[in-house]
């Protein structure tokens, strides 16, 4: 009996999702007959799971596509607009906010500078922010992501952090919930990152990539078939809590030492023809190759995505890191080096989609619905710098 409970359950449950999943790709009304012939359901069946969906609030009546006389059929549109789901990369140098509709679609994005030192208040207020520029009601919010520098527990606990010491041993997510009155969900910052280029940027496609992240530091993160590689302690890709580990000879705490204030702008020059820049990079890239040529035979993955800075000047830089990490490796094959397709915005889209993934069933009261990952990562005007 339970056994039989337990199967209509997960029918009645995958029919919710494939009729949701039409009506979301299609962004417009359907007739309850378009929606049977594209799921293959029958009409007694898609009626049943449209009611439903009208009960639950994910669908509401529409008016159908223009047809021929007699009576309308009746139709159906997805209420992408129930609900709202976002997603906050917090810094020390400010926060940076987006809000999605049920959909995926970006509808809401805010960036803010704190007034001093950065701290856990500036995640609503960038949240506050982003709504106001979307004229969103954030009583729809139904999750949030947080991206935050340093190695995060499982429970939402910043462990370590040397970017934002001040928020080292705070329960994070704990706290957060009690004040957004939602669920949140609080990862690495740049395994947010490695995620969303995996998921919808220059690692789409691939399901092992390698992703760094060069500036003030150089980080790097790894995501194994689709999953971010978290390891046992969630230390996987801390390569900077090596006893005495430095990525260069001038790099101080973690620190890389630039002659120009940041990377990118060392990158940019370089890009431009700038010969004391490109022969900066020539030498950092031979500085770090061995420890990167390392990771690519741990992992052995299918891409690296590399974000330095503007994704026009990127070859200025993939070109002497590749070379120098070929020159530490016995074996010909060896992955491509491509730049970062989703830039300064990864880390934010990354926390979002996370959400997603992590708290679907509550966002679409639904199980098995797929988080909508190509239209989290689908470019609106985003810059790479």
């Amino acid at each position: 009996m339970d056994t039989a409970r337990g199967a209509a359950q997960a029918e009645r449950a995958a029919n919710k999702v494939a009729c949701l999943r039409l009506l979301a790709d299609a962004g417009e009304a359907r007739t309850v007959g378009v929606i049977s012939e594209g799921t293959g359901l029958s009409r007694p069946t898609v009626h049943a799971v449209l009611d439903d969906l009208l009960d639950a609030g994910l669908v509401e009546p529409a008016t159908p596509p223009a047809s021929g006389p007699g009576r309308p059929a009746r139709a159906f549109r997805f209420a992408r607009e129930a609900g709202l789901v976002a997603g906050v990369d917090l810094g020390p140098r400010g926060a940076r906010a987006i809000v999605c509709d049920l959909s995926g679609r970006r509808v809401g994005y805010a960036e803010l500078a704190p007034d001093g030192d950065a701290g856990l208040s500036l995640i609503p207020r960038a949240l506050d922010a982003a709504a106001s520029a979307g004229s969103l009601d954030l009583s729809r919010l139904r999750a949030v992501g947080v991206g935050l520098p340093g190695v995060v527990e499982a429970d939402g606990r910043l462990r370590a952090s040397l970017a934002m010491p001040g928020l080292v041993g705070l329960p994070v997510a704990e706290s957060l919930a009690k004040e957004l009155g939602q669920p949140i969900v609080v990862d690495n910052d740049i395994k947010l990152a490695a995620l969303a280029e995996q998921r919808g940027g220059a690692g789409r496609g691939h399901s092992d990539v390698v992703y760094l992240q060069i500036g003030h530091r150089l980080s790097v993160s790894i995501v194994l078939n689709g999953v971010i590689r978290q390891g046992r302690h969630r230390l996987a890709g801390e390569l900077g809590a090596q006893r005495g580990m430095r990525w260069t000879r001038d790099a101080q705490r973690g620190q890389l030492v630039w002659s120009r204030p940041t990377s990118a702008e060392v990158l940019s020059a370089a890009a431009a023809g700038d010969a004391d820049a490109q022969a900066e990079l020539d030498d950092f890239c031979a500085q770090i190759a061995a420890r990167i040529a390392t990771v690519l035979l741990t992992v052995d993955p299918e891409v690296v995505v590399v974000r330095g800075g503007a994704a026009e000047d990127s070859g200025a830089l993939l070109r002497p890191l590749a070379a120098a990490v070929e020159k530490e490796l016995i074996f010909p094959e060896r992955p491509p080096f491509v730049a970062s397709a989703l830039g300064r915005e990864a880390v934010v889209l990354g926390a979002v989609g996370n959400a997603f993934d992590r708290c679907g069933p509550g966002i679409y009261g639904v199980h098995g619905y797929p988080s909508p990952w190509h239209r989290i990562t689908h470019p609106v005007e985003r810059t790479t710098k």
